[in-house]
């Protein structure tokens, strides 16, 4: 006697309810191939989800197919059955598991609950319509029945998967702090103060606020230099921290932050470095290059036009983000797209080539105004950009010239407090801070000496320690490299030795530091030393091995 006249647990009943649900289900799964979502490192890789989810599908047209033909053998049906309900709960599992990680970062998305929603339906449909008809019959597909299945299926990709396109409301997980009295910068350092461990790869460290600023993945931490302890953070998690800056008197951190599938920056936020405070929050102009360290004054952020586009740069206030000025490239003149702007405390060194001439023109940060220039005359024959190459403390800049006429001036040196331009007694090439630099009349590096008077004031032995480590007022610390080998025993174990030289007495020690193991080799930076207020931070922007072991090391 047919069912389908009323009774709700009739075949047609069941093969409407196993096809919403199955239909609804695969929708779900299907979601992650329209959009890839990131929690940091703890989300599963959406690859393995994707691929189970189109096999449910495939699978589940088997079914379909196996159950309303003509089809005998009951093994053969329940194996088919069987073996996609099998899959369909792995595939539930699957998700379960990732949205349960990207719970635990504070970031679920859409993706990891709609797949444990859609893998559920699937399973619970298969279930429901593990029975098919007589031998011998092929059920006929109800128009009637198939109609409302197919409303809600498209209801449901309809809501669905625009909200899974377009949903990039990442949760924020901050927290702020009070004011505390900013410790200096160490003399010199003898021992391991604290280890402190970070919910993430390090991959970057400024001195700021009562410490330092530490980039993650995913936006940045405020870390007390006295303690070790983290006093604030701003998290966008799901999101992407592109780049991190910090004015010179580190009272100011500017972020990057971008949407995963987008490396650039999308908003830039300024940041209270003592505080950790949101000052502002806005678009930065995709026109511009990301930008260094060299172009952020205690003032303004100073934009870099890429690709000598318009030659318009733009400067963001620290205070509320606006554009507080805009300097614009004169006509006919070109500069370089990488080194064209050094930024000081109070003032921004513009360098440009403007046909014979090298120009440096030196802007008040707070205004714009033009408050000096200093011009080289240069040969036309390879027209090269002038460059500006600042001192870490920003106390002094070098101002270099391609092919200058005269050949001495390729070099000039800068003093930022009286903006004038100090006599070269000894050809220079980098500025180290505190007063020192390296350089020569060859390639060849040399010791330290004063930058003002040429004088050797420490030997090359401290000069290579200073250049590939941390130079303090009284002591210079590097990692003790005997041989190319000490980087496979860091990746090992994450030990290494520093070697920490007096300058007074050049008397050199060794302190043996632990960041444990880490994960993979090919990075520039395994092994970093950063002199923060009220400690020298140790760090390696490699991950720890096993998703564990990232921490920061303070030496006091």
């Amino acid at each position: 006697m047919p069912h389908d006249a009323g009774d709700p647990s009739g075949p047609g009943t069941r093969s409407a309810t196993t096809g919403t649900f199955v239909t609804i289900g695969a929708l779900l799964l299907l979601i992650g191939w329209f959009r890839d979502e990131m929690a940091g490192n703890s989300g599963l890789s959406p690859v393995a989800g994707r691929w189970l989810g189109a096999l449910v599908v495939l699978l589940c047209a088997l079914v379909a197919l196996v159950r309303n033909a003509a089809v005998p053998g009951f093994i053969l049906r329940w194996w088919v059955t069987a073996g996609l309900v099998v899959l369909a709960v792995a595939t539930t599992a699957f998700h379960v598991v990732d949205a349960l990680r990207r719970y635990g970062d504070g970031y679920p998305g859409v993706v990891a609950p709609l797949g444990v929603v859609g893998g559920a339906a699937v399973t619970v449909g298969l279930l429901l319509g593990a029975s098919r008809p007589a031998e011998g019959r092929r059920r006929r597909w109800n128009v009637r029945r198939l109609a409302p299945v197919a409303c809600v299926s498209a209801l449901l990709a309809a809501v669905c998967v625009p909200v899974a396109l377009t949903s990039d409301s990442w949760p924020i997980r901050s927290a702020t702090a009070g004011a505390v009295a900013v410790p200096p910068v160490p003399g010199a350092v003898s021992k391991v103060g604290w280890t402190t461990p970070m919910p993430g790869r390090v991959r970057d460290v400024r001195r700021a606020g009562a410490g330092a600023v530490l980039l993650l993945e995913d936006g940045v931490l405020g870390v007390d230099g006295l303690s070790g302890a983290i006093r604030w953070s701003y998290r966008r998690l799901g999101g992407h921290a592109a780049w991190m800056v910090v004015s010179p008197d580190g009272g100011a951190v500017v972020l990057g932050m971008a949407l995963p599938e987008n490396r650039g920056a999308d908003t830039m936020l300024i940041l209270d470095a003592m505080t950790g405070a949101v000052r502002s929050s806005g678009h930065y102009p995709s026109s511009l290059l990301n930008p260094s360290q060299d172009m952020i004054t205690d003032d303004v952020l100073v934009g870099r036009p890429m690709w000598n586009d318009d030659g318009a740069y733009p400067a963001f206030s620290l205070r509320d983000g606006s554009i507080a000025w805009t300097w614009h490239r004169p006509d006919g003149c070109r500069a370089d797209d990488l080194y064209a702007v050094g930024a000081l405390h109070h003032r921004i060194i513009v360098s440009v080539q403007c046909g014979a001439q090298a120009r440096f023109v030196l802007l008040d940060g707070a205004t714009g105004r033009q408050v000096g220039e200093h011009v080289v005359a240069t040969s036309t024959t390879r027209n090269l950009p002038p460059e500006v190459i600042m001192a870490p403390d920003r106390l002094l800049a070098l101002l270099k010239a391609h092919d200058p006429v005269p050949p001495e001036q390729a070099y000039q040196l800068l003093d930022v407090e009286s903006d004038q331009i100090l006599p070269m007694r000894y050809p220079l090439r980098r500025l180290i801070g505190h007063g020192l630099a390296t350089g020569g009349a060859t390639w060849k590096v040399g010791p330290l000496r004063d930058a003002r008077t040429g004088e050797v004031r420490h030997p090359e032995t401290i000069r290579y320690c200073a250049v590939d480590g941390v130079l303090l007022e009284s002591m210079v610390l590097c990692v003790a490299r005997r041989d190319y080998s000490w980087i496979t025993g860091f990746m090992d174990t994450g030990q290494a030795d520093l070697t920490l030289t007096p300058l007074g007495t050049r008397q050199a020690a060794e302190l043996p530091v632990d960041l444990g193991p880490r994960e993979k080799a090919g990075s520039e930076h395994a092994l970093e030393l950063v002199a923060a207020n009220g400690a020298v931070i140790v760090y390696s922007d490699i991950d720890g091995r096993g998703g564990s072991g990232n921490v920061v090391v303070g030496l006091r």
